[in-house]
This record gives structure tokens, sequence and C-alpha cells, in this order.
């Protein structure tokens, strides 16, 4: 059940598919994609809770090619919603 406040699973969603569109994408550009995974940490935990620090993955991978090959954000999103969170 949604909590008051709490956004809707299908926004979530939307949102983290942006996000892996666009981390297939531009978000490879060496530097760009550096700090765009530094960013989707906070939003990882914003959509999807605790679980969300999963996200923290992609900084470790400095080329920003392997980590554009996985759709983190949204991989993220189905682990939470399979845990109920």
């Amino acid at each position: 059940m949604k909590k008051k406040g709490q956004m809707p699973l299908w926004a979530k969603f939307g949102i983290a598919i942006a996000w892996d569109i666009l981390d297939f994408t531009i978000f490879r550009i060496p530097g760009i994609g550096t700090i765009t995974d530094i960013v989707s940490v906070p939003l990882a935990i914003a959509l999807w809770g605790e679980v969300g620090v999963l996200a923290a993955w992609e900084i470790a991978d400095v080329t920003d090619q392997v980590d554009a090959e996985i759709p983190t954000m949204t991989l993220i999103g189905i682990i939470s919603s399979l845990k109920g969170t």
C-alpha cells in the first residue's frame, strides 16, 4: 500500500528507466559518467530506499563503459519491488 506523500511505483520506474537510458547514452562520456554515477546513489536511495546503495558499484568503473551496459537503477527497482519495500 502506498504511504501518504510517496511516489507511485510507475513514476519511480519511469525515472529509473529514463536514468538508465541516459546511462546507456550520454552518461558513457568519461568524467560525466563518473559524476552522474555519484549522483545516482542518492537518487536510487530516494527512489528505492536503502537497497539503492547498490548503485554505488557504478562509481568503481572509471571508464564508464562497463556499468553503462547494466540497467542498475531499474534492477534496483525490481529488487525493491520483490522485497516489498
